[in-house]
């Protein structure tokens, strides 16, 4: 049978049509439309048992088998993943059931939850609740007319990685800096995080080093690319980094206001120190500190995880003759120009059309 779709006012006049005992070959010729008997018949017996001649819409989308979770349970699983989201299935289940006395199946959950109510499982993002976001969103208001060229970061590498490349113009405009115990790089925290094996058996992998030698960078990024960087093989110290910003940084910055003349640094300890202060102020270059907790606004931040990613796929710095050296070269190879331009403008600073300048 061929399903054909009728409108609401053909099977309005059908039916009161019907009613007034008009023959069904009189209504297909007033209509000028070739009505099945079945559809006079369901028409007219859908009028005599609710009083309408056009299906509530809403009875369509309750098909099959009915939900065991209510609209007042599935209401509470949204808030319940708003305030806990890191609860297990079998947590959520049982919070359910005291609220609302409903028992359902862990599988039903997760259907519901994916199914209907378009909640998923990732990776969260860590955020500390300490965080100011007032002051977090004055900051940005106040930073907000900066041109990026002016901007150099510096900032606590996350508990991983550190570095950048220097790449671009002679003149890089904005850096991005970091300096801190976390910045470290060895090769027994670089090993892949999965392995292959036969099914039913163990995967290994082997760990070539049991006190490997532990490297610190300390990287300084512009609009351009890196602008400086060091690699030290001890745990950064703030003489280490007071040091570098005087003999490596601040050289290749300008007084302010200027390309390249605004400091901008997280809240590290050695970044707080009275003396790197009175480099800033004796180089002409201003010096801002990002708000607590917001290494969103520092472009470096993201760059760690692509060196230490790069070095942990090549398994490079395990037989490196020179580890130092690699890192380094490491980091130039991933971090190009267009990352940095990239990262700026993800973390919201105000960036110009991006030109290599000509050389002679």
């Amino acid at each position: 049978m061929v399903y054909r779709r009728y409108d609401s006012s053909t099977k309005i006049t059908t039916v009161r049509m019907t009613l007034q005992n008009h023959s069904r070959s009189f209504i297909r010729q007033s209509l000028g439309r070739t009505i099945s008997r079945q559809s006079f018949d369901r028409w007219t017996q859908l009028y005599h048992e609710t009083q309408r001649v056009v299906r509530d819409p809403q009875e369509y989308d309750v098909r099959g088998r009915h939900s065991l979770l209510s609209s007042e349970d599935r209401d509470f699983m949204i808030e319940l993943v708003r305030t806990e989201p890191g609860l297990f299935l079998d947590e959520m289940r049982e919070r359910l059931y005291d609220h609302g006395g409903t028992l359902v199946g862990i599988n039903t959950l997760q259907q519901t939850l994916v199914e209907k109510l378009s909640i998923t499982l990732k990776k969260p993002n860590t955020v500390n609740i300490r965080k100011n976001l007032p002051y977090k969103y004055r900051w940005i208001a106040k930073m907000a007319n900066v041109p990026a060229e002016f901007l150099v970061f510096t900032g606590k590498s996350c508990p991983s990685l550190l570095f950048f490349p220097l790449s671009g113009p002679d003149r890089p405009h904005i850096f991005f800096t970091s300096a801190t115990d976390e910045s470290g790089i060895c090769s027994r925290d670089l090993l892949r995080s999965f392995s292959r094996s036969t099914r039913g058996e163990q995967a290994s992998r082997y760990q070539l080093e049991m006190n490997a030698p532990r490297y610190s960078l300390i990287p300084a990024i512009s609009y351009y690319g890196v602008l400086a960087m060091t690699v030290v093989d001890h745990t950064v110290r703030a003489q280490d980094f007071e040091h570098y910003l005087k003999w490596k940084v601040l050289p290749r910055m300008n007084r302010y206001p200027d390309v390249n003349s605004v400091l901008v640094m997280d809240n590290a300890a050695i970044h707080r120190r009275p003396r790197v202060a009175r480099l800033c102020r004796a180089a002409g270059v201003k010096l801002v500190y990002l708000p607590p907790y917001c290494p969103e606004l520092n472009p470096i931040e993201v760059c760690f995880s692509q060196v230490k990613s790069s070095l942990r796929r090549t398994q490079a710095l395990a037989n490196a003759a020179d580890p130092t050296w690699l890192i380094r070269q490491t980091t130039h190879d991933i971090v190009s120009a267009s990352l940095c331009r990239e990262l700026y403008r993800h973390a919201g600073y105000h960036c110009p059309p991006f030109q290599i300048s000509s050389t002679s």
